[in-house]
């Protein structure tokens, strides 16, 4: 059977937030000719995921799917080896498309055919008002919540720029040439991210370039509970572990398992930015994401001498 579009999405565990993205995709509307699949790949839930599936099996032309291996990544390269659709639409199990989210793409897609990949517009959906500070930071640390807004045209991607896995497509036979790392992306609740980042710069290694599509657009739900700076201090450890790749094969003098430097910035920042927290200004966050990244630096190190 030809497929024009895949629609894939990973879950695990969000089970009611699931159903909400499932039955916004009733007014999804697709394009007279344009044949589609939803794939739904179940990483392992524990919790009521398959009857959600089942609600929706008559209404999409949808392949609930599952895998085994825990990890974002994993349920990610179920998908690509399961679809059939030559374009393959990426967002998540806790997001809204818009109803031309999909034309969009097609268009998109047709208007540059060498492009590999493709980003859209991730805006915010807060389960409720946010902290002063994460508004005031919002565009700042937007990563930390997969949220991107790089304007409302069609264009090719800037060489710094990325779009987020809520909001991604990619033509499928190039997604075959390149899987996600396991090493990198989700793992239940360990918040490592990354995974597509990696795949786009094999792309952009190979000489291709991707399409921002600011016309295709998604709203993230952000509940409460990441609108914290825990939230945002977890998400920059777990890049700081994964991100500071040149420093891992230091040897020079060490203090509980890593680099005494490594020690003193982690300290450094982590005393600069307890004095500024009262202030949440620029400074403070910049302390704050060194401090994270800087310990997730010694974590690795620690992880690494075990």
């Amino acid at each position: 059977m030809n497929v024009d579009v895949t629609v894939a999405i990973c879950t695990w565990n969000r089970a009611d937030l699931l159903d909400q993205t499932l039955a916004h995709f009733r007014g999804l509307s697709v394009p007279a000719g344009v044949t589609w699949e939803l794939l739904v790949v179940d990483n392992n839930s524990t919790d009521h995921t398959p009857a959600v599936l089942v609600k929706y099996a008559d209404q999409f032309p949808l392949r609930a799917l599952h895998e085994a291996k825990q990890g974002h990544s994993h349920a990610r390269n179920k998908a690509v080896a399961e679809a059939r659709g030559r374009l393959l639409l990426w967002t998540d199990d806790d997001v809204l498309v818009d109803a031309n989210w999909m034309a969009e793409y097609l268009r998109a897609a047709d208007t540059f055919p060498d492009a590999p990949f493709f980003g859209g517009l991730v805006r915010p959906w807060f389960e409720k008002p946010p902290p002063a500070w994460v508004t005031r930071h919002l565009k700042r640390i937007s990563y930390c919540w997969a949220l991107v807004d790089l304007g409302p045209t069609v264009r090719p991607f800037a060489k710094d720029e990325y779009p987020v896995g809520a909001n991604l497509g990619f033509r499928t036979d190039v997604l075959r040439q390149h899987p996600f790392d396991p090493m990198y992306g989700r793992v239940g609740t360990r918040l490592t991210s990354g995974d597509e980042a990696r795949v786009i710069d094999q792309i952009r290694a190979a000489g291709s370039e991707g399409v921002w599509v600011g016309s295709a657009v998604v709203d993230h739900f952000l509940p409460a509970a990441r609108m914290t700076t825990g939230y945002v201090y977890e998400i920059n450890r777990w890049a700081g572990y994964y991100g500071y790749e040149p420093f891992v094969t230091d040897r020079s003098p060490r203090f509980a398992g890593a680099p005494r430097w490594v020690w003193k910035r982690h300290l450094a920042a982590a005393a600069k930015a307890l004095v500024l927290s009262p202030s949440k200004n620029d400074a403070w966050l910049t302390a704050l994401l060194e401090q994270a990244k800087w310990r997730g630096l010694i974590d690795r190190f620690r992880a690494t001498e075990a």
